[in-house]
């Protein structure tokens, strides 16, 4: 019997867009033995590790026996990792309200092609101010990337106290360039839940 392809619909997919330095496998499993052996199946494949651009172009397996051919092509395109800035996934680090003795933390998800630098910042008062004479803001390194940090993405809090409610920042850079988002952070000695707003306002509401 001519050769088939054994799976073809894991073959449907023919473009593969990829990013340099990854490796890539282009597989061909066919079956075409004789009848009395109809369960022979062959695997032929190709293996590219840590692709390069130069890698580009069309491959194509042919399969044949005496009864016929058969052959299939794929396509593979490289892409540079081209360096960028960092950049921070919307919305982390996100608000958050604790109680006073809780533990607390933020997020923050950091995609960057150069090794990245994190710090974690909170906007802190001098004097009374929060904004220096050359009009930045004055801010206390709480955490940054390095040695001594496991895992800098992530700042923990721990038996907090309403003297730490404030904006808390993520920065991160690397040598293109620089990225942060904030956060702010509210500690009451309150439940924080809708039920005990209401009730405080029913409070201080005119008697009914």
């Amino acid at each position: 019997m001519a050769p088939q392809w054994a799976h073809p619909e894991k073959m449907e997919k023919k473009l593969h867009a990829v990013p340099a330095s990854v490796t890539m496998k282009f597989r061909c499993q066919a079956s075409g033995e004789p009848k009395s052996h109809p369960e022979m199946v062959h695997v032929w494949t190709i293996i590219m590790e840590s692709v390069v651009p130069s890698d580009k172009g069309n491959y194509t397996c042919v399969v044949e026996n005496q009864y016929g051919s058969i052959n299939h092509t794929y396509q593979l395109d490289v892409m540079e990792r081209s360096p960028h800035r960092p950049i921070l996934l919307a919305g982390l680090p996100a608000n958050r309200t604790a109680m006073v003795g809780s533990d607390v933390e933020f997020e923050c998800k950091v995609f960057s092609v150069p090794q990245p630098h994190i710090q974690w910042l909170k906007h802190i008062e001098v004097n009374g101010s929060r904004v220096g004479s050359d009009g930045v803001p004055y801010v206390r390194v709480l955490k940054h990337s390095g040695v001594n940090s496991s895992d800098a993405q992530v700042l923990a809090l721990y038996n907090v106290t309403e003297e730490e409610s404030g904006e808390y920042i993520c920065k991160v850079s690397n040598y293109i360039g620089e990225a942060n988002q904030s956060a702010w952070l509210t500690v009451t000695r309150y439940e924080p839940t809708g039920n005990h707003r209401a009730a405080q306002g029913r409070q201080s509401g005119p008697p009914g």
